[in-house]
């Protein structure tokens, strides 16, 4: 190898150990900065919960994936969106039991798997969620006399909003990693091999900020440290690095610099961490469930590990998991039709086998997956793509859900109409907020923990704090089963 070829290998090692170090750091902060308190004073039980946080990153457009069918409605959105509209005859229909307002809807063509879903009760839709202060009518945003979110249809402030509440400028902890804190501060993660918070997609701020920390890992799994020193297939290789390595770990673990003893301590940890991670996923019952073929489609290939991990979840030494994935190329302001034609298939590909596989592990019921975005995108097309809009929807997929309804208010698909700003931009009817608060309460929190977390449900009224599209919830909070019948 050259001294040219050399520097690059190392520089790229250290970038990538940086990356492990950094990722698995928070993870092993102490608990005891936290007040313990029981867990029952939260009401948070002992049986194992999974929320699943699929993030469109680029504002996912809403307006094709759920369609009018009713003819005057389909008419309206045709004459907004002339040059992106589905045609009418290739809609998937669905059949909600509540919250169509009057309207027949149908999904895009490509969202088949989603549909099944739907129909049989297992995956439910929240329309017109979005980032909002307070209720905001078209006249209160034209005078500016409600509070807004900051920085309206921007991508990064958009998205620190919908994960934190916050904004570029003013960033917050996720609320996530806040959900997280609570269980962590209830008593139920001591002794955890892996903190709550587990993200396959990098850092991110939902899960930010949580005191229990972020296990970072790849798409494929737990990178090991023997991995990241392998330059070649050739093992001779590997282990000078290798040794090489921890003799510098070694010696800056005993070195005068307080912040380099802290760095070694770090990747030390993280090691460990590594090594702890792969040998529990990899010593986990294999999963059966069908998946797309590796390497066709990136959301399916980091949801199977998703569910890995699941099956790990004792060997880890966990009861409730929290997990981050991401999916990108939302930002659809051209060449939108084949491209969100693409994006919608691999999102129904891979949600469906995700929640196949929780069957298969037993814990249907114990996962809810759902997704998020920016923003939603305009009603009317640009040419052949759309803009930064503001309302969209979110799935919400899980054996606990009570599906194939639309919850929330849908929105009336012609340019102009009471909740258009401008171009179609939808303002949201149900806050981001409701959403997050509803999940928390499922994961075990109670009501007055949410209003915590997301402090703006007060300015929503009374009931704002919870959205009845979780069985479990609702059977606790009011004694009624609102899922389908099988």
């Amino acid at each position: 190898m050259s001294s040219n070829e050399h520097s690059k290998s190392r520089r790229r090692f250290l970038a990538q150990s940086s990356q492990i170090a950094l990722g698995s750091a928070a993870a092993w902060a102490t608990l005891g900065q936290l007040q313990m308190v029981q867990a029952s004073e939260l009401g948070l039980g002992e049986d194992y919960r999974a929320l699943v946080c699929i993030y469109l990153f680029g504002g996912a457009d809403s307006f094709n994936m759920v369609v009018p069918r009713t003819p005057a409605a389909y008419t309206s959105y045709q004459a907004a969106r002339p040059a992106l509209s589905i045609a009418q005859a290739s809609l998937l229909p669905i059949t909600p039991l509540s919250g169509d307002g009057g309207v027949q809807w149908g999904l895009h063509p490509a969202l088949s798997e989603l549909q099944g879903l739907f129909e049989s009760g297992r995956a439910g839709l929240l329309a017109n969620v979005g980032p909002l202060v307070a209720p905001t009518s078209k006249a209160a945003y034209t005078a500016r006399s409600v509070p807004l979110p900051p920085e309206l249809f921007s991508h990064v402030d958009q998205q620190a909003y919908s994960m934190s509440m916050g904004s570029e400028t003013a960033a917050r902890a996720g609320w996530g990693g806040k959900i997280a804190d609570r269980m962590a501060a209830a008593g139920l993660l001591v002794g955890a091999g892996l903190p709550t918070s587990i993200s396959l997609s990098g850092t991110n701020m939902w899960q930010g900020g949580a005191a229990d920390g972020i296990y970072t890992m790849g798409g494929g799994g737990p990178t090991r440290i023997n991995d990241t020193l392998r330059a070649s297939n050739t093992w001779s290789r590997v282990v000078p690095r290798r040794d090489a390595f921890y003799k510098l770990l070694d010696a800056a673990k005993r070195d005068s610099s307080l912040f380099t003893r802290e760095h070694a301590r770090i990747s030390q940890r993280a090691i460990d961490f590594s090594e702890f991670a792969f040998s529990a996923l990899n010593n986990a019952p294999a999963i059966t469930t069908p998946f797309p073929v590796a390497g066709q489609n990136r959301l399916a290939d980091t949801l199977k590990t998703v569910a890995r991990t699941i099956a790990a979840r004792g060997a880890l030494g966990q009861k409730r998991q929290i997990f981050f994935v991401g999916l990108g190329g939302w930002d659809t302001h051209d060449n939108m039709l084949p491209d969100h034609q693409r994006l919608l298939r691999t999102l129904s590909e891979a949600t469906a086998a995700f929640y196949n596989a929780t069957v298969e592990l037993g814990v249907s019921d114990k996962v809810t997956s759902f997704t998020m975005t920016d923003f939603g995108r305009t009603l009317n097309n640009n040419g052949d793509g759309t803009d930064h809009g503001w309302g969209g929807h979110s799935w919400i997929i899980g054996g606990d859900v009570v599906g194939r309804r639309i919850y929330g208010q849908m929105p009336e698909m012609r340019l102009g109409s009471e909740q258009d700003v401008g171009r179609g931009r939808m303002i949201p009817t149900t806050a981001i907020e409701q959403l997050g608060s509803t999940l928390s309460r499922w994961f075990g929190l109670r009501q007055g923990d949410a209003m915590d977390i997301f402090p703006n449900l007060r300015n929503f009224g009374t009931g704002a704090d919870y959205l009845p599209m979780l069985a479990s919830s609702n059977q606790l909070l009011n004694g009624i089963d609102f899922r389908p019948p099988p």
